[in-house]
């Protein structure tokens, strides 16, 4: 039998390690999806977002145009790895929009860049339906009362405190 470039036979070595390799790595993206470990960074945003429902939707071009126009979208979010991380998360049949997101970074220009490239992305431009844009500021107490500057009263809280901004 012929071998063909870029396959490997089902009972060959080179095979069983791939499909280990795949194994492995599926798990730990379930593992992550089931149980994200959220990393503690002091800007936290969140909007919903869905497929706009018209005429145009994402369901509209094929299906290499539909892989070759996320794989674009993927691309401008991974320019910002280690400065914005981020979370997805469904929400069908729990209100009206589709999904979820969550973006942590250190610093809240980052979100806003990232939200600007993406915004313009054409996956975004043409198929996203966006709700309203929450960031919030993730501060001790001592931080929060400095940032707004006022003085600090001793022991009025004991939890970590935000400051909301509407966008």
């Amino acid at each position: 039998m012929a071998h063909r470039t870029g396959k490997t036979a089902a009972d060959g070595e080179a095979f069983k390690t791939r499909m280990a390799e795949l194994t492995k790595r599926r798990t730990e993206y379930e593992h992550y999806r089931l149980y994200p470990e959220l990393p503690d960074w002091e800007v936290m945003g969140f909007y919903p977002m869905s497929k706009r429902r018209n005429a145009v939707t994402i369901g509209t071009p094929g299906l290499r145009r539909r892989k070759r126009l996320m794989a674009g979208h993927a691309r401008v979010g991974r320019k910002y790895a280690g400065r914005v991380s981020q979370l997805i998360t469904g929400s069908h049949c729990l209100d009206e929009w589709e999904w979820g997101v969550t973006l942590m970074a250190h610093q809240v220009d980052a979100l806003k860049e990232m939200f600007t490239k993406m915004r313009f992305d054409e996956v975004t431009a043409r198929y996203g339906e966006f709700g309203p844009f929450y960031v919030n500021l993730r501060l001790a107490p001592a931080a929060l009362w400095k940032h707004l500057h006022l003085k600090s009263g001793r022991g009025i809280f004991s939890f970590p405190a935000c400051l909301w901004i509407f966008l």
